[in-house]
């Protein structure tokens, strides 16, 4: 087996931390429209030179490979295409629309992408389960889906409550997403405990923090209307694609899911 690629990971992750203190210095000196306009640009293409390179990586052995760590930073790779294309539609709708219509148009073309993450998980979940038989396969998915469904409709319920100014059509889309990025953060942090002692985990552990900054993005989305929010949205959102960007280019040397 080759040694994890550290160089790449940290060059990339390198870049995220110059991104936040540019970010931090703009924002600390009224600069936030300058900042809004350069993370307009950089958000989309982070997102998507990260992702085509992760599918550069893996694309070429995902329908040969029987590799199923491999076929899980896959569709990463994919989702990360994916939602560079929503970056760049909300770039797009903010140029004639307010805030709260941008992340509306966000939210909606990012659920493909997200919906990619989220089969490379639980894909990668349930070949896990598999193999260690942990839970029953149809046990499992079912407390999957009452888990979602049950959780979706009590966050529709607390954001009509607390949040009377997030409109009836946001927060349908909003819900889904939320619960579903809270499930994908709960089943990494159990890939992580499973894989702690092996070389999987230092990959999987930039895919959690990549999903707890996205959750931390949508979360902020219920404020939206602080002015403070609008200007790091942006760049929360970076930093996520970096960290899971990296994960893709440290993760390639690495074995199967036994490693």
């Amino acid at each position: 087996m080759r040694r994890t690629d550290w160089l790449t990971t940290v060059i990339v992750i390198s870049v995220g931390m110059l991104i936040l203190v540019v970010s931090f210095i703009l924002t600390t000196t009224g600069n936030e429209e300058i900042l809004l306009g350069i993370m307009s640009v950089m958000t989309p293409l982070v997102a998507l030179v990260l992702g085509a390179v992760g599918l550069k990586c893996y694309g070429r052995d995902s329908g040969t490979k029987d590799d199923r760590f491999n076929t899980f930073n896959y569709w990463f790779a994919i989702g990360l295409i994916m939602l560079s294309l929503a970056e760049i539609a909300g770039t797009l709708v903010s140029l004639s629309s307010d805030f709260q219509q941008t992340i509306l148009i966000i939210a909606l073309v990012q659920l493909p992408g997200l919906l990619l993450w989220g089969i490379g998980i639980l894909q990668y979940l349930r070949s896990l389960n598999e193999a260690l038989g942990y839970i029953k396969p149809n046990n499992l998915w079912i407390v999957l889906f009452l888990t979602t469904t049950l959780s979706t409709i009590s966050i529709i319920v607390i954001i009509a409550t607390q949040f009377p100014t997030i409109g009836f059509i946001e927060s349908i889309v909003l819900s889904p997403i939320i619960v579903g990025l809270a499930l994908f953060v709960i089943i990494t942090t159990i890939l992580v405990v499973i894989f702690r002692k092996g070389f999987l985990a230092k990959p999987l552990f930039l895919i959690l923090g990549a999903l707890l900054l996205y959750l931390v993005r949508c979360l902020l989305w219920l404020i939206s209307d602080v002015g403070f929010v609008v200007s790091i949205d942006r760049v929360i959102a970076t930093e996520a694609f970096i960290l899971c960007g990296a994960a893709l280019l440290m993760a390639r040397n690495l074995g199967s899911m036994d490693t």
